[in-house]
């Protein structure tokens, strides 16, 4: 492992920084007016980033009541004007937006792949709903960075999809919606699919999908006939042309840490929630990465 344990073990401090970090109580009432300007209805009574900073603590499997607890300890000390309850807590967390913006202007190198986070108490629910035995997992697809070993879009499934089903949705989104460009998408052989295959062709998307042992090599996308003979050729010829070695760091490579830093299970039971706790722990570990980047 050539990583520069310094500068690693440096961020993970930098990241226990974050989860207490009130710089932000500064704005606390500019942000409530901002939140409450032109609202119908009963007026917001605590702002977005104390919600935020609850979520990052709930990441880390802290349960909503005992966060109502450190809240009122922060609230008491004079850090916080106030505190809320945990069912106001959950309410609004279930409300937030989870999303990743794409790094805006840029030409993305992307791989995916999914994994899975256990439902602990929602796990029964999936099974009776879903009707298969090995629903106690949600799924998460990613479309992952191998430069800045991030998460550039997700999707959460609490029945599993296809994978490739997912992928085509997320670079569409990309592509109708964050103004970027792809250069590159890769994955493993879940992912030697023509559609998929079609779709990175008519987009001049360069792919690096890893094709059968035995794919043909006489379907119509001419790229994806040039990639298996290449495989067939010389695999780790054809890994190194394609760059095939930065999935890692694009897909495993991110589920590891958030699986080291947030752990694998759920405790939500609700649909809305185990979805929204899954993506909780993909945005909670893009804005910890970034807190520490920019401390840097």
């Amino acid at each position: 492992d050539n990583r520069d344990w310094p500068a690693y073990n440096e961020g993970l401090v930098k990241v226990g920084e974050y989860l207490l970090d009130l710089e932000w109580v500064k704005g606390w009432y500019a942000e409530l007016a901002h939140m409450n300007d032109g609202k119908v209805g009963a007026p917001y009574r605590f702002p977005k980033s104390l919600i935020e900073l609850q979520v990052l603590w709930h990441t880390k499997s802290i349960p909503y009541r005992m966060i109502e607890g450190m809240t009122r300890s922060l609230s008491k000390l004079g850090k916080l004007p106030s505190y809320n309850n945990y069912s106001t807590t959950n309410r609004r967390a279930n409300r937030l937006d989870y999303s990743l913006v794409p790094p805006d202007g840029q030409n993305l190198v992307l791989f995916s792949d999914g994994t899975g986070l256990q439902a602990v108490n929602g796990g029964e629910y999936l099974r009776e709903k879903y009707g298969k035995k090995n629903r106690r997992w949600v799924q998460i697809v990613i479309l992952g960075d191998p430069n800045t070993k991030e998460p550039v879009h997700f999707e959460v499934h609490l029945s599993p999809e296809s994978e490739t089903d997912s992928a085509l949705r997320q670079m569409k989104h990309i592509i109708e919606n964050g103004g970027n460009n792809i250069d590159s998408f890769g994955g493993d052989g879940a992912f030697d699919n023509m559609d998929l295959w079609d779709f990175l062709r008519d987009n001049d998307i360069e792919p690096a999908i890893k094709p059968d042992k035995s794919a043909r090599e006489d379907t119509d996308n001419e790229i994806r006939n040039r990639h298996a003979k290449e495989r067939k050729k010389s695999y780790r010829n054809w890994a190194r042309k394609h760059r095939y070695g930065m999935r890692w760091p694009a897909t495993e490579g991110i589920f590891s840490a958030i699986k080291r830093i947030f752990g694998e299970t759920l405790r939500a039971s609700s649909e809305i929630g185990m979805e929204k706790e899954a993506s909780a722990k993909i945005w909670a570990y893009k804005r910890m990465r970034k807190y520490a980047k920019a401390l840097n």
